[in-house]
């Protein structure tokens, strides 16, 4: 089977370019960078004048609505068991038109599974170290040195220390009151509460030669923590943090709270500079979405 797209403006390797694709049985055989359509015979031909051609994009952090909480995420169970596992790949192959997979999530108690999870199916394990719901805050050192130790797959980290966080939060309502305002949100989910929990995961990446990847990295100072020349420790960026500083939650309120917190115009402009120098290896959505109308708190 020959495809061939013609006449679109084709996106790669850093040009912008008018030219034509060639795919045989699926695949990408040849790109024509004239524009001009070759002679041949084709199967199909598509015509993409006006349109840009992209490559596939591959989004690393996306929160699913299914099983369970179809209208807000994240899912009812999680997943953490493999017959909730089992059960995300069944309702991803009726439904989506895309290519997906899913993370496994750690917790206090299931490190034992780590060990059967099939590393040729799913990309890695995720790890709240940090405040979250239900039974997905791992926060005791022994599960935590167990699932660095045991896990055969990138360890991909929510990196937030939920004690530093409730001292904050506890010093805040002292100041502002039962309910503070969004305006106080990375105040409380602080640049310290960020290091501290970032420094621990790559202190127990090092200690059990794991593959660690960190999860929204926020501050410029949890880029001290990473380097461009090592592949088993490794951060991502989403456009939220890349795109956003505190200064705007007065203007945008709790469109932009998300966990962590939106920082500093500093931490904003060091994010970006990381993405250049390779410190940040990937750019996320974390996407999370919440209609107008419902309580916010993405993660």
């Amino acid at each position: 089977m020959r495809t061939l797209i013609k006449g679109g403006t084709l996106v790669n390797e850093g040009r912008l370019f008018e030219g034509s694709i060639l795919i045989e049985d699926s695949q990408i055989v040849q790109i024509f960078t004239e524009p001009h359509t070759p002679e041949a015979s084709y199967d199909e031909v598509i015509d993409a004048s006006g349109c840009f051609v992209l490559p596939g994009i591959i989004d690393d952090h996306v929160h699913f609505r299914e099983p369970g909480l179809t209208a807000k995420p994240n899912t009812v169970p999680q997943t953490t068991t493999l017959e909730a596992l089992d059960e995300k790949f069944a309702l991803a192959a009726q439904k989506s038109h895309v290519n997906y997979s899913f993370f496994f999530g750690a917790t206090n108690d299931n490190a034992a599974l780590l060990s059967a999870l099939d590393v040729h199916r799913i990309p890695g394990v995720k790890l709240f170290m940090g405040s979250s719901t239900g039974n997905m805050l791992v926060d005791r050192r022994e599960a935590l040195d167990t699932i660095f130790a045991s896990s055969k797959l990138p360890i991909m980290t929510h990196c937030e220390d939920t004690d530093i966080i409730n001292r904050n939060m506890a010093e805040a309502i002292r100041k502002y009151g039962d309910d503070p305002k969004v305006t106080h949100h990375p105040e409380i989910r602080s640049e310290e509460a960020c290091y501290e929990s970032t420094r621990l995961a790559v202190e127990l990446a090092k200690k059990h030669h794991a593959r660690l990847h960190v999860a929204h990295l926020t501050t410029a100072h949890e880029l001290e923590l990473i380097s461009p020349d090592d592949p088993a420790i490794t951060a991502e960026a989403t456009v939220s943090h890349l795109y956003f500083y505190d200064r705007d939650y007065a203007a945008l309120g709790t469109r932009i709270k998300c966990n962590p917190a939106i920082k500093t115009l500093h931490d904003r402009d060091a994010l970006r500079e990381a993405l250049n120098d390779g410190r940040i290896r990937v750019i996320g959505t974390d996407h999370a979405p919440h209609l107008l109308s419902q309580p916010v708190g993405c993660r």
